[in-house]
């Protein structure tokens, strides 16, 4: 059975005014990145967006990744797919849509698994804008094997008691609630049975957030801004019975809740991925002085000499179309602007 991408009239507008507001009103607020990173910075952020917030649900446009039914749009995952293409042009891009990450799986986590007060309590303020959640499953000892997580969840009367070590719980240390990936069962539980998800008040006694762990995209990332990854101890945290997401009926369903949550959000991330790659590679040709993917026959800043085409030398690595359209795009920009100002271009001999 073929898939029909093409966009419909009606929507292809939207993607148009999308582009339009995401280019002229969002991205100019990467100039003052570093201010929002303070606290005061990130108040200041939070008002500058909230108008911009409202205009997205005038255009119908806001939280597209849900259906009707769980109090999104419906849009589905082509539509959902060109919009991340858009939106991961800007890191700012889809919170002021609505739907980004981790909020943006966690919602539809407890859409598809959550209780009803479940998700009047924790998935609507959620889909409003005003709560932050994190997704705490990866541990510092289960590497790929998710059936090797140690963190536990046991029952005492109408609580759980969780213990356990978490890693790379991203955005736990802004979040008002983490959905915890836990072993309920017994050593003689089949694995894919044996875990559950728990949603925990970020400020419960016993979560002890140690630090945001730096990458190498973000070596001087510290702990309490925005887009961190957390390193949690979880030290008798005690939440009520009902915190388990589905209810009595979600005990040993923690593996079917992570991949109907998982399965979405890789759509979701490697569309906004491209996309981000794809602005990154654009704006690096037209502003670098020297591409970094070439060394001659680059788009430069300057006018200069240009060697004949056989000896240009090749971009490393692979590239992928992607930035095949990027480089090109720019490449033509740049030659538009050096012929307009007039700028002398010299031939080679």
């Amino acid at each position: 059975m073929a898939w029909d991408f093409e966009t419909e009239p009606e929507f292809e507008e939207k993607l148009a005014w999308m582009r339009t507001f995401v280019r002229e009103q969002i991205m100019p607020l990467e100039t003052l990145t570093d201010l929002w990173r303070s606290p005061g910075g990130r108040e200041k952020f939070a008002e500058i967006a909230a108008p911009m917030k409202e205009e997205v649900k005038r255009q119908g446009l806001w939280a597209a990744h849900l259906p009707p039914d769980m109090g999104g749009l419906g849009f589905g995952q082509v539509k959902l797919g060109l919009m991340h293409e858009i939106l991961g042009q800007t890191p700012y891009g889809p919170s002021i849509f609505g739907n980004n990450a981790p909020d943006s799986g966690n919602a539809e986590l407890l859409a598809v698994g959550g209780t009803d007060d479940q998700k009047a309590k924790w998935m609507q303020p959620l889909l409003d804008g005003t709560y932050r959640s994190c997704f705490s499953m990866t541990e510092p000892g289960a590497g790929a094997d998710p059936t090797l997580l140690s963190t536990t969840a046991i029952r005492d009367g109408d609580e759980w008691v969780i213990n356990g070590h978490k890693w790379f719980s991203s955005n736990a240390s802004i979040a008002d609630f983490l959905l915890v990936m836990v072993r309920t069962g017994d050593v003689e539980t089949s694995a894919y049975k044996a875990y559950s998800m728990i949603i925990v008040p970020t400020g419960t006694p016993g979560v002890n957030i140690l630090r945001d762990v730096p990458t190498m995209g973000e070596p001087d990332h510290k702990t309490g801004e925005p887009g961190g990854h957390s390193e949690i101890i979880y030290d008798n945290v005690r939440v009520p019975f009902e915190n388990i997401v589905g209810g009595e009926d979600g005990i040993g369903q923690g593996f079917a809740l992570a991949q109907k949550r998982l399965g979405p959000g890789r759509i979701h991330q490697r569309s906004t991925c491209s996309a981000s790659g794809r602005s990154r590679a654009t704006r690096t040709a037209r502003s670098s002085p020297r591409s970094r993917w070439c060394r001659t026959g680059s788009p430069r800043a300057t006018p200069r000499c240009r060697p004949p085409a056989s000896s240009r030398c090749r971009p490393r690595g692979r590239w992928t179309s992607s930035m095949r359209r990027a480089s090109t795009t720019a490449m033509r920009a740049s030659r538009s602007v050096s012929s307009s100002s007039g700028a002398p271009r010299c031939s080679t001999t």
